[in-house]
């Protein structure tokens, strides 16, 4: 029996449109957390790492103690809607052209 395997990786929204729900999961754990955090700078800051994103709207000079549990908040809200994301129109267009892939 041959399994086949496969990975995609979603490159600023090459596959999912998934920026929107990064900003509002991300606004909502620091609001869950009693932190302050403008809507615009999370949404400059998405495509960040948890610690640079948290970072980017709080200051260097924040401590970073809740860190870790901002970012798991964020994972948990995140991960609620994240089955309902629509691939983006076409994006299986993609998958023959995906690099590595031609005569597969």
């Amino acid at each position: 029996m041959t399994t086949k395997r496969a990975a995609i990786f979603d490159v600023d929204g090459t596959v999912v449109d998934s920026n929107h729900l990064h900003v509002v999961t991300w606004w909502e754990a620091f609001r869950q957390a009693g932190r302050h955090a403008p809507v615009r700078e999370i949404h400059r800051a998405v495509g960040l790492g948890s610690g640079d994103l948290i970072e980017h709207p709080l200051g260097d000079d924040r401590g970073s103690d809740g860190d870790d549990q901002l970012a798991a908040t964020h994972h948990a809200l995140y991960a609620t809607y994240f089955e309902r994301l629509p691939a983006l129109d076409e994006a299986g267009d993609l998958l023959p052209h995906w690099p590595g892939r031609a005569g597969r």
